[in-house]
């Protein structure tokens, strides 16, 4: 009994890493490394010491005051506003009116919890100017990595992976913009369903603060890449969770769809440079999902450590931290076996496989070559929401690989979403 549990360690580290990796996969029982040196702290991160084997669970990063439950929250309806704050405009972006908001959101298995997101809108605007939710590319366990906080730090490259410089071509649109802290609360790296939960519920906090006047705004979403796998899980999940919130169009860059499958078609023994992120999410389902997939329990002491390090980390500090390390090296023992709890959590976590369906218009642009996702299945989910009557526009970017691709569709994208906005008629691949 004790073996079928640990071998979903290398399971869940390894379909981690569908969201940035592909290899080969193969089933081996591992031993347990010597003994070698603590890993260095890194510099301005505080790793906290590893607990006795008897107190494993979950790591968390702290999620400080911002995110303290309210004794009403349970009461409170999705997308109820509990606090709103003037900041400053974020750097390097344009003069706007900028808030903060936390409000009433929901964790995939549908407990309350606290979201947060940063609104910016233009000056001097009128009422129910358009509302795009953007979801940064964040591919982080640590708080400080989210939206909130990195948005205001972006000369440290670590804790912001993407500039807010975009933020401006929305603005000079006229456009409102909200950029969630889409890994909710626990910063559960991996997990979209609960992702979706909170860009809705956010759009809903968005529209319902009266200073903000976007009561009756036009509604899109964008991202790209971990950024476009949260959109596509908001789209999808939209008509059944959040039917109110207006939303004219997505566009998702870059998405992973099939978890599953590409965990089937990673290795354990041959080290990848991105490593690091795929075992950040798995952590970071763990978070989500302590039950199904109790990985900490079953990691030996270089995978604690790692953990430990991870625990607050953004990008590039899990990109260090993991260097040079393979799933064989932090289990204890482990197999590549199917594990229904884990396939379960896989799925559930995976557009392709996601019951709903969404209604409002879908831009999917990638890149025909790109090595980190599945774009056979990508096509097939595409296709699925075709025959649903959903009109998707399908556009496969001249890239030859991931990142390029975001560039190459960022402004079709743009000019996509302006047209949703001014009520055209959505374009449509479908056959």
């Amino acid at each position: 009994m004790r073996f079928r549990r640990v071998r979903r360690v290398a399971i869940v580290v390894t379909a981690a890493a569908a969201l940035v990796i592909c290899g080969s996969a193969t089933a081996i029982a591992a031993p347990v490394p010597p003994p070698a040196p603590a890993l260095p702290a890194l510099p301005g991160v505080p790793t906290p010491p590893l607990p006795p084997a008897s107190e494993l669970g979950p790591s968390y990063s702290d999620p400080g005051p911002l995110y303290r439950h309210p004794a009403n929250l349970a009461a409170m309806r999705d997308g109820d506003v509990i606090g709103a704050e003037r900041k400053p405009q974020p750097f390097r972006v344009v003069p706007s009116e900028t808030w903060q908001i936390r409000y009433k959101t929901t964790d995939s298995h549908g407990a309350p919890m606290v979201g947060v997101t940063l609104v910016m809108a233009p000056l001097n605007r009128p009422a129910n100017v358009p509302l795009l939710s953007y979801q940064m590319i964040t591919n982080a366990l640590g708080m400080r990595c989210q939206a909130s906080h990195s948005v205001y730090t972006s000369l440290d490259f670590s804790a912001s992976p993407v500039d807010p410089w975009g933020f401006n071509f929305a603005l000079l649109r006229g456009w409102a913009i909200a950029v969630p802290d889409h890994l909710g609360e626990r910063s559960a790296y991996g997990a979209v369903r609960q992702s979706g939960h909170v860009i809705l519920d956010g759009i809903r906090a968005a529209t319902r603060w009266a200073p903000l006047r976007l009561q009756k705004s036009r509604v899109g979403m964008s991202g790209y890449s971990g950024g476009g796998m949260a959109t596509a899980s908001a789209a999808a999940q939209q008509p059944t969770y959040a039917p109110d919130v207006n939303l004219v169009g997505s566009a998702e860059g870059g998405v992973p769809t099939n978890l599953e499958q590409m965990a089937q078609a990673i290795g354990t023994e041959k080290t990848h440079p991105a490593f690091g992120l795929a075992m950040a999410a798995a952590l970071g389902l763990e978070r989500e999902y302590p039950e199904e997939l109790p990985i900490s329990k079953h990691l030996n002491w270089l995978g604690l450590q790692t953990r430990a390090q991870m625990a607050n980390a953004c990008t590039n500090e899990i990109l260090t931290v993991g260097f040079g390390k393979t799933a064989r090296m932090l289990a204890t023992n482990f197999d590549l076996l199917n594990d229904p709890s884990t396939r379960k959590v896989l799925r559930d976590n995976s557009i392709g496989y996601m019951p709903e369906t969404p209604t409002a218009p879908i831009l999917e642009f990638h890149s025909p070559t790109d090595p980190l996702i599945s774009v056979a299945f990508l096509n097939q989910t595409m296709a699925r929401y075709c025959s649903a009557g959903t009109r998707v526009l399908q556009l496969s970017t001249p890239a030859p690989e991931h990142l390029s691709a975001a560039a190459i569709g960022f402004f079709p994208a743009l000019q996509w979403l302006q047209d949703r906005f001014d009520g055209k008629p959505a374009p449509t691949t479908c056959r």
